[in-house]
């Protein structure tokens, strides 16, 4: 990616209005409305701020021309064989643009790289436009070479590969003549229009050139220290002669216990720091409880670029301005993984990085600057802290570093910005002279032709280098990551697009940023570009937004939930639905039986129930038989009738009865249904 800054005569959107820079002022610009012509006055601090919140975009000067030449957001969205081209393309560029190749050794340097001359023009004249290592990915497949090419250049490579770093000496001809009989034995399984051809002894020549390992020659046949000290050159120390030109960045596990918020357990987190080489200015950090990768290095090169603006914002106690941001021209981190390394090394060329230097291991001379600035921390912050580990076992004698954890992760972040902007970069140096900070302000005003350049927006910079990467299906409440749902307006505009093309089961790309949750970046395919969408529900979870959110706190919520979920036993279901089965079953045999006429049983059978019971507290004795119903005015008379209620009570037994159920409120004795039942009056009533 270009970088973007407030020259003279640079245009950007900013509340949706057009701006122009008229002139800069020292501390302020001379910006001109072009909606309105009106010409304003803008503090330099203020236009930084703007861009940092997403308000500020900058514009490019052929917009439409350079939308189409960048369609490529991320370079990880491409397969592996369209990113091997472009950075294919730009190692071939690479030599030209940094005159190491003079225009009269041009021919015969891109005839060594068997590249044509109108192809290098075409790809000299997108990285013009551009600068950007995405201009440089192929926009359509060209014609595919043919099978049998390709497996001729296959085992061209294998014989090479075979031949360099097997003991004794090989020459050419060995190696070709080797290439020969392989492609030989092969043909004989071939047939006649499908045979491989050959290749001349300068294409061998030139083959081996681009495949070869130095280093690797070189350590079998001197050993190691001599081989890297060929590599390498001497050990001394490299300067800096300017800002930005050289920023070292590395990591280690921090002398303190914080508490974890995925268990709960004090864990020592790993921290990644930059520095500035030339003023020894702390320049950006990040913090994590997993090893670090890829990920996390891009999550704190996304730190160093960025202005420092939020401070006051977000850290009131910090009593100090941190200034230093920009791309760097050079990044030296230590060697990692191959894979995570390379990976770093895409990102830092799509910001705009021109170098990135990977130190072998104890190379400490390489990187002196960091190394300085950890222990400085160190001292100053770190030790000091409850629950540190202190350097060394004896320093740290009995004391209880587990014990004594009480820090959280975001308490951490916040005191590292205190400690790093007013215990370090504005505190007196004796080694430098002078504050970091004042070092580096003097050497920006010192070198006018360093403007501190930056990303088009925010949002494209995180778009590029967010650790966190996720695919998930957008649901109606949107997409989840670690229990939090995040929603948008055009979000559900996306969803209703694929539920249009029928593809509402596919899944999206989700991008966030590890050390800030509160937002996430989502895919649009369709459209071919990046939507944002925000968390919905922090406040239920009662979550701090006013600073930022590191992805261990949702993760903590998360787990919360995981872990009262296992205290629910899963057999309860299964319980409750035999118990419903049971009397479902009892029932039905109940109503038969009514239907029958038989009498009812209203016993149950719990042998289907399993750690269940089934209770009343109230027991009502039901009538087998019908009884007389007599209508009496005082207990004496009702006495007299008990022989003639037996009476009837014996002769009733014999006769078939029926369940008939009536409303009894507000009825008459004429009403009431004989049942065969003897009612009864006193004669006195009349």
């Amino acid at each position: 990616m270009g970088g973007y800054y407030f020259h003279v005569g640079t245009r950007f959107l900013m509340n949706d209005n057009e701006y122009l820079v008229r002139r800069e002022l020292d501390l302020d610009y001379e910006i001109e409305n072009l909606n309105y012509k009106k010409v304003e006055i803008i503090r330099k601090q203020e236009l930084l701020h703007l861009w940092w919140n997403g308000s500020l975009l900058f514009r490019i000067v052929n917009e439409e021309e350079n939308e189409n030449l960048l369609k490529i957001h991320n370079l990880n969205d491409l397969d592996e064989k369209s990113k091997k081209t472009a950075f294919e393309r730009y190692r071939i560029l690479e030599p030209v643009i940094k005159g190491e190749v003079l225009p009269s050794e041009l021919e015969s340097y891109l005839t060594s790289r068997n590249v044509a001359k109108s192809t290098f023009y075409d790809w000299k004249k997108l990285w013009a436009k551009t600068e950007d290592l995405r201009s440089l990915v192929p926009k359509k497949p060209g014609p595919k070479s043919s099978r049998t090419k390709g497996r001729v250049l296959k085992i061209l490579d294998e014989v090479i590969e075979s031949s360099l770093y097997a003991d004794g000496k090989i020459t050419l001809e060995d190696i070709r003549s080797e290439f020969i009989l392989r492609i030989e034995e092969e043909n004989k399984l071939r047939e006649e229009n499908e045979k491989l051809g050959y290749v001349s002894l300068s294409k061998v020549r030139r083959r081996k050139e681009e495949i070869i390992d130095i280093f690797r020659l070189d350590k079998e046949k001197y050993g190691n220290v001599l081989a890297k000290l060929k590599r390498d050159g001497s050990m001394e120390e490299v300067l800096a002669t300017r800002p930005l030109q050289r920023v070292e960045i590395d990591w280690t596990t921090v002398d303190v216990m914080l508490i974890d918020p995925a268990d709960l357990k004090p864990k020592r987190p790993y921290l990644i720091y930059a520095i500035d080489k030339y003023s020894g200015e702390p320049i950006g950090f990040f913090v994590t409880f997993k090893p670090v990768d890829s990920n996390a290095l891009k999550q704190c090169l996304i730190h160093i670029i960025m202005p420092k603006t939020y401070i006051k914002e977000l850290y009131p106690l910090v009593k100090n301005d941190w200034v230093a941001h920009g791309i760097p021209h050079t990044v030296v981190v230590d060697n990692h993984r191959v894979n995570d390394s390379y990976e770093f090394e895409e990102a830092c060329y799509q910001v705009g990085v021109k170098e990135v230097q990977f130190c072998a291991i104890d190379s400490g001379y390489q990187k002196a600057a960091i190394e300085r600035a950890f222990r400085e921390l160190n001292t100053k912050f770190i030790h000091n802290l409850k629950g540190t580990t202190f350097s060394n076992i004896i320093e740290k004698g009995r004391y209880d570093s587990m014990g004594k954890a009480c820090i959280t992760m975001q308490g951490f972040i916040y005191m590292a910005h205190i400690a790093i902007v007013d215990l370090v970069s504005h505190k007196y140096h004796s080694r430098l002279g002078n504050s970091p900070h004042n070092i580096w302000n003097e050497g920006i005003a010192a070198n006018s032709r360093i403007k501190l350049q930056l990303p088009r927006s925010v949002d494209s910079l995180k778009i590029m280098l967010m650790g966190g990467t996720e695919l998930r299906k957008i649901q109606q409440t949107g997409v989840v990551i670690q229990n939090e749902y995040y929603n948008s307006q055009e979000l559900m505009e996306l969803k209703n697009e694929l539920e249009k093309y029928n593809r509402e089961d596919e899944k999206v790309r989700v991008r966030f940023d590890l050390s800030d949750m509160r937002r996430v970046y989502i895919y649009d395919m369709i459209n071919n570009k990046y939507i944002a969408a925000e968390g919905t529900g922090f406040k239920r979870k009662r979550i701090d937004t006013t600073i930022p959110v590191p992805y261990v706190t949702l993760e903590l919520d998360s787990k919360r939930k995981t872990e009262i979920m296992k205290t629910f036993n899963p057999a309860s279901r299964a319980i409750a639905k035999r118990s419903i089965k049971l009397i479902q079953q009892q029932d039905e045999k109940l109503v038969a039986k009514w239907k029958r006429g038989h009498e009812t049983d209203n016993t149950i059978n719990s042998s289907f129930i399993t750690e269940a019971v089934i209770s009343t507290e109230t027991k009502v004795d039901i009538p087998t038989s019908n009884d007389d119903i007599t209508i009496l005015e005082s207990e004496n008379e009702a006495s007299n009738s008990k022989s003639n209620s037996k009476k009837t009570t014996e002769k009733m037994e014999n006769l078939n009865s029926e369940f008939i159920y009536m409303e009894y409120e507000d009825t008459d004795i004429e009403d009431l249904p004989t049942w065969e039942v003897t009612f009864k009056k006193n004669p006195r009533v009349g």
